[in-house]
């Protein structure tokens, strides 16, 4: 019997270990189908994620002919340009100009990636490679992406350095995973509420509208599968940072888009009011101007007629003026505290949109100031696209009267350009 059982221990170890030898290496693998066309090693400054986009920069010390970044696996290899140029005898590299541009990561197929740098020079007859693996040098975190929910689907990246001998490695890794429960697709953002009303008009408040705005928006597009989180559900104040906050929760969900709903206000007489959509800085306008004309040609409303901060007839981009960071900087003084050292010209004004992108948007509300919360996410290398809509003018009582009258008519023109940007 102890024979028998001493047989059986045998060949169960043997089988275990014929499946732990015969289970692949990926990264020895991946790495050996390039091993002998691996010339040098590239510096990564940044790597990040702004909404559905996954981008990175850094340098080489020598300048590569016609280098472009690959994504590659046993039997794939998507190549990505690259804008370089050369500063100070490096060699800069990175994957976007625009923010919201770059590697978009909806389009990863499953499978396990190496992330490198691609030199190809063609000749008449052949082709000389020559491949760069990718040095972390910018002290971020790894990331971990959720894709957008498609047919109840999701797909969960990952994206880490990892060290195989003497090389430093950048893997992708994409797998199908059921979406977690705290993980969203969209946040709307009602503006307002609670003990702040936001501009009021005849009986109503925008802190109400934003909130029937922001929840017939939600029904609309969790009905076309998207999984959609408000930051309030009703007449309440909700904190600016911290926990469950109208900052945090993006970060906290994961989310690829935000929709910060408000109504405009102006002291002077602006007619039928308009719509306006605030963007943040070096980002692409497309989605924006697409809300625009959807929502100017599916309601009765019209383009604003606002022309500070305009920037494309709808779209608006405000930064911080020179006033803004002295006023900034007279009430650190004041209460005791160092100025916000990121804080300049080219930062986004709007918080919701500046200090949900995280370094990618240039948040800045660090904890210099004790007495107040500050934003916990803002050196995140993960962050939200964000956009702030301002629908029309509550103080005018024709454009008051479209928003009322109209809701179904906006809300079919934010869900059909929402769709179509997220590709739905």
């Amino acid at each position: 019997m102890k024979k028998v059982l001493l047989i059986i221990l045998i060949c169960i170890s043997f089988v275990i270990g014929c499946k732990s030898f015969s289970k692949p290496d990926n990264d020895v693998s991946l790495v050996d189908a390039v091993s002998d066309k691996i010339v040098d090693t590239a510096i990564v400054k940044s790597y990040t994620i702004y909404g559905r986009f996954f981008n990175l920069e850094g340098e080489l010390d020598t300048k590569p002919e016609n280098l472009m970044l690959v994504l590659k696996s046993d039997d794939v290899e998507q190549e990505y340009n690259l804008y370089t140029e050369e500063e100070n005898g490096k060699f800069k590299f990175k994957t976007t100009k625009l923010i919201n541009k770059g590697i978009n990561l909806e389009e990863i197929k499953e499978g396990e990636y190496l992330v490198l740098l691609k030199s190809e020079i063609k000749t008449e007859d052949d082709a000389e490679v020559k491949y760069y693996t990718l040095e972390d040098k910018s002290n971020y975190e790894p990331l971990t992406y959720y894709t957008i929910t498609r047919n109840s689907a999701n797909k969960k990246i990952n994206i880490e350095f990892k060290k195989n001998e003497n090389l430093s490695l950048l893997k992708l890794n994409c797998e199908k995973v059921k979406l977690p429960s705290d993980i969203y697709d969209v946040v709307i953002d009602a503006g307002h509420g609670g003990n702040d009303p936001g501009a009021t008009k005849n009986g109503y408040s925008e802190s109400d509208i934003n909130l029937d705005y922001a929840k017939s928006l939600k029904e609309s597009l969790a009905a076309s599968g998207l999984k959609i989180k408000l930051t309030r559900e009703s007449d309440e104040s909700i904190p600016t940072y911290g926990l469950k906050s109208r900052v945090g929760i993006p970060y906290e969900t994961k989310a690829k888009l935000l929709i910060s709903i408000h109504q405009n206000s102006a002291v002077t007489n602006i007619g039928v009011g308009g719509v306006e959509i605030y963007v943040a800085n070096n980002a692409d306008t497309e989605f924006a101007s697409t809300v625009v004309k959807n929502i100017v040609e599916g309601t009765s409303t019209d383009y604003s007629s606002n022309k500070e901060n305009k920037i494309l007839p709808g779209v608006y981009l405000r930064t911080l003026k020179k006033s803004d960071i002295e006023a900034m900087s007279k009430t650190a003084t004041k209460e005791g505290y160092e100025p916000y050292p990121l804080a300049s010209t080219n930062s986004t004004y709007y918080y919701i949109i500046r200090e949900t992108g995280g370094v990618v948007t240039g948040a800045y509300v660090d904890n210099r100031n004790k007495e107040k919360p500050w934003n916990t996410y803002y050196n995140s290398n993960h962050g939200t696209e964000g956009y702030l809509f301002e629908l029309g003018y509550i103080n005018s009582s024709k454009n008051l009267k479209i928003l009322i009258d109209e809701k179904d008519k906006y809300i079919e023109a934010i869900k059909k350009s929402i769709l179509d940007y997220l590709e739905i």
